[in-house]
This record gives C-alpha cells, structure tokens and sequence, in this order.
C-alpha cells in the first residue's frame, strides 16, 4: 500500500554569520497509494522544505525519502518518474502560451508524444471545465483558471503521486469549493495519491484521509483526521456579546478556558469561541460576565474544527504565534 516514505528527515539552511537553521528536524511519515494526505504545519514549520525534499529540489542533510521504492537520496531520476509538483509561489506554467500549448508542452518535456497523450489532454480539459479556454493564452486567465491549469498539467503526464503546495492559496470561496470537488476526483476516480500541503483546514476536513502536523521542524502529530476529529477532548463554545471583552476580563476568562479567540466581528456584536476542558467551567465564565456587566446575545455549543484543534496542538507544541 505505500507509495511514498519520509523517514528521518533533516534539512539544515547555513546562516551567514549565524548558527545554522533546521528547517526539517527528524521528520518521519509514510503516504499510501490512492490516499489523500495532508500535511500541515504554521507558518515556517518547515513544510515547503519538505515537499521540496520529495521532490528532488532539495538536498536533505540526513534520513531519507522514498518514492515508490526508490530512494531520493540514491536514485532521484527514477522516483521523479513518478512525482508531478505544483509548488505554491512558483510559476508552474508558461504564461505567454495556451493551456493547450502547455498540456502539450509538458508532455513533451516529460517524454510522451503529443497525439499519444491527445486523449488524456481531451479528458482533463473536460474533467477541469476548460475546453473554452483552451486556447488562450494562460496570462488572461483568472488566479483560479491558472490554478486549474497547474493542476491539469500535474496529472497530464499520468503520474502516481501528486504534490500540491496551498492549492487554494488566494483563491475566492467559489473556486476553492470547486478545488476541494477536483481533489476528491483525482484520488477517487484517477487513483493519485495526493500529497496536499495547505492553510486551508476546509480543504484538509473535506479531502485528506490522513495527516501530520509538523512544527519548527518537528512533527507533532501523525493520525487519521478521523481519529484526531474524534479523540481530543475539548469542549467549544460561541458566544456572541454586544460589546468587545476588555483585556482584564479576557485574562479571567483564560483562566478557566484552555483558549478564548474573537471568531468574528460584525454590526450584530462580537462572538468570540471558548474552548474548555471541563464544560463546568462555562458556569463561572458566565457568572464573571455577568458581574462585569457584558450583555450576551446568544451562547451555543458548537462541533471540534479542525482549525481549533490545529492551532491548540501548535500551541502546545510550543509556537504561541501561528497563523492558520
């Protein structure tokens, strides 16, 4: 069942002047053939580095990957054979040619015939809603088509194993819907084991099978998100107040809650999410608000998100600033 093995892996960045940086410090997981797998970590927990490591753009200092039984530290032509890439903040595709002239293109970098892979470029510009824009130049296209493209062009080649870094990355509500629908199809109907990296935990929640969490360089977690969804033992909370909590009242409040963020911010008051331990203790929140005067508009119980869980496992991993 496994196609790709990440085991031990250490990348070090020298500094000028400075101790060397550990991006990527003894990380370890296994992805299996046909499985959606996430991997998640904040900002600079080295996940950009290991996708790149995977992908042969990176010389790793110790451990080692292996795709499809070849190691990339000893074999790196043959497991490329089998690894498409579509790296968040690089341009993955020409943008002065056609979406058609890029299918073609890279097939042809890649060693296929162009009227041999006719069929499989047909069925993706079908399968990506982009026969109209077939044959326009990529440069007019939408951030969302462009990323379409990128992807199309990942699987034209017909590779086992996809890499996808923040596909969703800028992307407006409808797109990263359509994305998220695109992802399940590609593992589902073409068999391709993804690899995604993201930001997004709607995209992790609807698409990934299993998943690691990795932060400064570490990994933290290793799980089905099934397992993780179910086991934390967490209790959360909205309440919305007319008036935003001021910081003394805020400090109480951390006090008995494991956390207490400000979900959102509108004309109807301020809600803020509440997570605890003990749902006991939402009794003495509500009596400190109470006695401090703030007027509660609604209060409910609400399910785990994968965002919560993410950012209090980080949390206690030791990166109180993360962005998720």
């Amino acid at each position: 069942m496994e196609i790709l093995r990440v085991k031990g892996l250490k990348k070090v960045y020298p500094m000028k002047g400075k101790k060397e940086f550990v991006a990527v410090d003894d990380v370890s997981f296994e992805v299996n053939r046909g499985e959606v797998f996430g991997l998640l970590g904040p900002n600079g927990a080295g996940k950009t580095s290991t996708i790149k490591c995977i992908c042969g753009l990176l010389h790793y200092d110790d451990g080692d990957v292996w795709v499809n039984g070849y190691s990339m530290k000893d074999s790196r032509r043959r497991g490329l054979r089998h690894i498409s890439a579509v790296l968040e903040g690089n341009r993955n595709i020409y943008w002065r040619m056609t979406v058609k002239e890029n299918l073609e293109f890279f097939t042809g970098i890649n060693g296929f015939s162009p009227s041999k892979s006719k069929e499989r470029m047909e069925y993706l510009l079908h399968q990506f809603q982009l026969l109209e824009q077939r044959d326009t130049v990529v440069n007019k296209l939408s951030r969302g088509m462009k990323q379409k493209v990128a992807i199309a062009i990942s699987l034209v080649t017909d590779k086992e194993i996809i890499l996808l870094d923040e596909p969703t990355l800028g992307l407006d509500v409808g797109m990263s819907h359509e994305l998220r629908g695109l992802l399940k199809t590609i593992a589902k109907e073409e068999g391709k084991t993804i690899l995604l990296s993201t930001h997004d935990m709607q995209v992790v929640e609807e698409t990934c099978d299993r998943l690691v969490i990795i932060n400064q360089g570490k990994t933290i977690v290793h799980d089905t998100v099934e397992n993780l969804m179910r086991l934390t033992n967490q209790h959360f909370y909205l309440l919305q107040l007319k008036n935003q909590l001021t910081s003394e009242i805020k400090q109480r409040v951390a006090k008995i809650a494991k956390a207490i963020s400000l979900r959102n911010d509108t004309n109807n008051g301020y809600t803020y999410l509440i997570t605890l331990e003990n749902p006991n203790g939402l009794y003495d929140i509500m009596g400190m608000l109470r006695d401090s005067g703030a007027e509660l508009r609604f209060i409910e119980r609400t399910n785990n998100r994968l965002e919560d869980i993410f950012i209090n496992l980080v949390k206690e991993a030791g990166n109180h600033e993360i962005s998720s």
